[in-house]
């Protein structure tokens, strides 16, 4: 028995050591004792010493320490934190480079280095004896992430929409960057700061209707399906191309009308188009074309093996999944043939030069892609959108995907990300989405994590971090079993901070946190430290029978009635969402009799607290039993919501239109389209509407009257 107990603490020890919890407190505040099995299981993965696996040719420094310090101050490193005290008999030699590989200091020393006061970003440090050198990556952070001026004139405001939904005159099904540029050029007539999307990251080309954008195939590279084919300059030199458009018009106008999106036929239609595009750029000799070519072979050198590697990827996925189907355990690389699931640099070079035709064109798309995003964004700096994009930043890419395919040894690919037993969820969840292996991400210095954040802030005025938790813990899962067999994993939280403080001051890109849930005290204070804005949601807000009172919003948070996993204000309402999930299953009995009751109340919570507050007047008729949603009560519900103290608040456009439209149905998948449903109304009638036009200019007025 002894010897099972020092076991145990052994084990318990080593992961710990590992930042793995060996137990954890539920929702109802009982202490959960981790299984030695699942321990077991994740020391063995944290602890492994795996050579450099994957498709891509990595070249980055490994580092056997990383530190942060503070930017413009003086800082100490203890040597004994790397060396034992048997090689510290003699002096360490020292230097320290910055970006440009210059060297700020060269020393020797026994004990420890001070480090001067330094800008903001990333060092290298160098020590060595006359046996070894060992590498130590200095982060050197800013005291907090970029706060815009914009903000410390105003309560800024902006319109989130899921970009896919939009309607127009123009565009083949899908809403695009020309929709958006749209967008963009009407909301700042009404004093819009910014206009908020759902993730624009890469997904399957080879399985289109593969369509949430929060399980894609990149967080690094975008989504080409939102690419205006009309307003590119190949497409208005290329008659031949638009004789063959003008010809598809029939088609296009019956995607255009349907209430979702068809991503299958949007994408073939789109593609379609755009390879005879390609193939027109690739002959054209008008000098716009030949320059665009020069500035498309520019890109792909800058953006080097991952680019390729990405090309790569869509090419033999459109080759495995010629059917275009897939399921969450043959997506992406899953579904493949063995020898292309892990490639060696002879093979991989071999499929280079066997499929160049076709990876050049899945690059071009690329290209393309960024281009007419940045495009949005310089239209929306010129005409005066202050804040520019607002984008969102998934949690992890699928397991399937390029990401994960390109560096499998960044992945735990054997562990997935979900959530643990609660009330509403007994068996807890699996999101199936491998998490970084924390132990590689350090060993790389955070580079992959670098790399990734600098690609999306990019081509945005603020970035949403979906999930902001995971920078601290995340619950994980092994191979092949539920969530009640997982653990929480803490992460390098202070690099990972340090990291999305330098990039959000170099990209001038604001941060806000997806932080609902149960969020511990460290993260709170961390957000707060680094001017993070958290994330308030008006459905989440009711205490005690009653909402908060506008001036009581926290401050430092972005405010919005509801997200994209939750009703339009009118669905809310109208109870439509538990009708949907009544009607497919997902809810039922006493549950989902509890569930009508809370929203009852909810409901009567806010029309109190509206009374309260004088929004509604005293003698206003009507309960949370008998009232429908009106224009009036929509009027003044956005009214609080932009009377609110929150510097940041985001008005959702299905909203300003009094749909009832839920986006994603949390708990489905097939049972219903998640991430298809369109809003009712085109664009070009959504902003001539005279209500509308009255609600967006009092939610204004009440932003920029401080």
């Amino acid at each position: 028995m002894k010897v099972t107990e020092e076991n145990l603490q052994v084990q318990q020890q080593k992961a710990k050591d590992l930042g793995i919890c060996t137990s954890h407190y539920d929702i109802d505040g009982h202490l959960v004792e981790a299984s030695a099995e699942t321990l077991d299981f994740f020391t063995a993965l944290f602890s492994a010493e795996s050579p450099p696996l994957g498709n891509v040719a990595h070249h980055e420094d490994f580092f056997d320490d990383v530190v942060v310090i503070n930017a413009e101050q003086v800082a100490d490193y203890a040597l004994k934190d790397i060396f034992s005290v048997s090689e510290l008999n003699k002096p360490i030699h020292c230097q320290l480079i910055n970006e440009k590989n210059e060297i700020i200091f060269t020393t020797s020393e026994q004990q420890k280095i001070r480090f001067p006061a330094l800008p903001i970003g990333y060092y290298q440090l160098t020590l060595s004896t006359s046996k070894q050198k060992r590498q130590v990556r200095v982060l050197v952070q800013p005291k907090t992430t970029f706060q815009s001026p914009v903000l410390t004139k105003h309560k800024a405001w902006g319109i989130n929409v899921q970009l896919y939904s939009l309607r127009s005159a123009r565009n083949w099904g899908i809403g695009d960057f020309a929709d958006l540029t749209y967008l963009v050029k009407s909301a700042v007539q009404f004093g819009a700061d910014f206009i908020g999307v759902n993730p624009l990251h890469k997904m399957y080309a080879a399985v289109p209707n593969w369509a949430s954008p929060y399980s894609a195939t990149s967080r690094r590279w975008l989504n080409p399906i939102y690419i205006a084919v009309d307003n590119l300059p190949e497409f208005k030199l290329a008659k031949s191309v638009q004789t063959w458009v003008s010809q598809q018009q029939a088609e296009i106008e019956k995607l255009r009308q349907q209430d979702c999106v068809n991503y299958d036929q949007v994408f073939q239609l789109k593609f379609t188009a755009l390879e005879q595009l390609f193939a027109f750029s690739q002959r054209s000799k008008t000098a716009k074309i030949v320059q665009r070519r020069q500035d498309f072979l520019a890109f792909v050198k800058q953006q080097g093996d991952n680019l390729l590697n990405q090309a790569l990827f869509d090419v033999l996925d459109s080759i495995e999944h010629a059917d275009h189907q897939a399921n969450e355990q043959n997506i992406g690389w899953l579904g493949w043939r063995k020898e292309w699931q892990q490639l060696s640099e002879k093979n991989r070079k071999a499929l280079i030069k066997r499929y160049q035709p076709q990876i050049e064109f899945y690059m071009w798309l690329q290209w393309l892609t960024e281009q007419q995003l940045a495009e949005v964004q310089a239209t929306a700096q010129k005409v005066g959108l202050s804040l520019g994009i607002y984008g969102d930043l998934a949690v992890q890419s699928s397991r399937g995907s390029a990401d994960v395919w390109s560096d499998p040894n960044l992945y735990c690919v054997n562990a997935s990300i979900g959530a643990p037993p609660d009330p509403l969820g007994p068996v807890g969840q699996n999101w199936n989405l491998p998490p970084y292996n924390p132990t590689q991400l350090k060993a790389r210095g955070f580079q992959p994590f670098i790399d990734m954040l600098r690609a999306n802030m990019q081509h945005f005025g603020v970035l949403r971090i979906d999930h902001v938790m995971g920078l601290f813990r995340l619950w994980l899962i092994p191979e092949n079993k539920t969530a009640v067999d997982g653990v929480y994993v803490l992460y390098p939280f202070d690099e990972l901070m340090a990291i999305l403080a330098i990039e959000s001051q170099r990209n001038q890109c604001v941060i806000v946190g997806e932080d609902l849930g149960i969020v511990s005290d460290e993260v709170r204070c961390k957000l707060k430290e680094f001017l993070i804005y958290s994330y308030f949601v008006l459905y989440f807000s009711q205490q005690n029978g009653e909402f908060p009172k506008a001036e009581y919003f926290p401050t430092q948070s972005f405010a919005t009635v509801g997200t994209h996993d939750v009703p339009s204000l009118s669905s809310f309402w109208h109870c439509k969402d538990l009708a949907l999930f009544e009607q497919l299953g997902v809810l039922q009995g006493d549950f989902l009799q509890q569930k009508y009751q809370q929203r009852v109340q909810d409901k009567q919570a806010l029309l109190n607290s509206l009374h309260r507050d004088q929004y509604l007047p005293e003698d206003y008729q009507g309960d949370a039993m008998t009232m429908a949603m009106h224009d009036h009560l929509n009027f003044v519900v956005h009214r609080y919501l932009a009377q609110s103290e929150s510097r940041l608040i985001g008005v959702q456009l299905e909203n300003l239109i009094v749909q009832e439209v839920s986006f994603n149905l949390p708990g489905t998948s097939d049972e219903y389209p998640n991430w298809q449903v369109k809003l009712a109304l085109p664009l070009e009638q959504i902003f001539s509407d005279q209500r509308i036009q009255a609600l967006l200019n009092e939610i204004n007025h009440n932003r920029k009257s401080l």
